[in-house]
């Protein structure tokens, strides 16, 4: 029996016995629009969209679109079925938790879209929140301690980014305390905590105090006095808002 025939008898046997299985290709679509991906835009019916960005741990981008109406038929028929499409399931974990994050910093935004969050020359509200072990905190915890309160959640790059050099400020300033807080549970705190070096004291599932983002987005950060007056808030981050908030701790901390 010569080679040639020896594969085309193994080959046989394969298809025979089930081993062989069909492969399906993974694509990366443009769009996932209320739960469905598409390659390319469908048309879609009137309604005010709301647009977010979107990109799985490979880095590869789509663009989520949410319709306050169900798409016809006509539309869902030209989606690409979920198994299809590459790292679906972290596409559609994204539109999940930024639905999350919407509800949770919206919660008590008014219909003039004001909404409260801690200022300068304001008593920091009472709170009681757990860490990351289990150890609840209060107003009473922090009384005579300068506080530093750094708000995020895992999808916001900036706040991730900034963490290693937060933790820096809990090296240089000993008797501050420093804590974040995030609406996840201690399990995802803890696996992102350690991944970027955050060194704070992290309390979870703060629910509330997310609510303190409203339309202004992550991260947020105060800063407390001794006598439990905010002494500086701020948000989002860059180079110079760090430098600021740094220059504001040591400043409280001193006096």
């Amino acid at each position: 029996m010569n080679k040639q025939t020896i594969i085309t008898a193994l080959l046989a046997l394969v298809a025979m016995t089930g081993w062989a299985q069909e492969r399906i290709d993974t694509v990366i679509p443009k769009y996932l629009i209320n739960g469905y991906f598409f390659r390319e835009m469908p048309k879609l019916p009137d309604a005010t969209p709301s647009m977010t960005p979107l990109k799985d741990k490979e880095g590869n981008r789509i663009i989520a679109i949410g319709l306050n109406v169900d798409l016809p038929k006509s539309v869902i028929r030209q989606a690409i079925p979920r198994e299809q499409v590459h790292n679906a399931d972290q596409f559609l974990n994204g539109v999940n938790m930024m639905a999350t994050m919407q509800e949770l910093t919206q919660a008590k935004v008014k219909a003039d879209g004001t909404f409260y969050s801690p200022k300068a020359g304001e008593p920091f509200p009472q709170f009681s929140e757990k860490d990351i072990d289990g150890r609840t905190w209060t107003n009473d915890s922090i009384r005579g301690h300068v506080m530093v309160l750094n708000l995020w959640y895992s999808g916001c790059g900036p706040c991730r980014a900034e963490m290693p050099e937060l933790s820096t400020w809990k090296e240089q300033l000993p008797d501050v305390m420093f804590f974040s807080a995030t609406y996840h549970d201690a399990e995802l705190v803890q696996r992102i905590t350690d991944k970027h070096h955050f060194t704070w004291t992290h309390l979870v599932e703060a629910k509330d105090m997310m609510s303190w983002i409203g339309t202004e987005g992550f991260p947020f950060t105060v800063v407390v006095d001794k006598q439990g007056i905010v002494r500086h808030a701020v948000h989002g981050t860059s180079e110079e808002k760090r430098a600021e908030l740094l220059a504001k701790i040591k400043e409280a901390d001193a006096e």
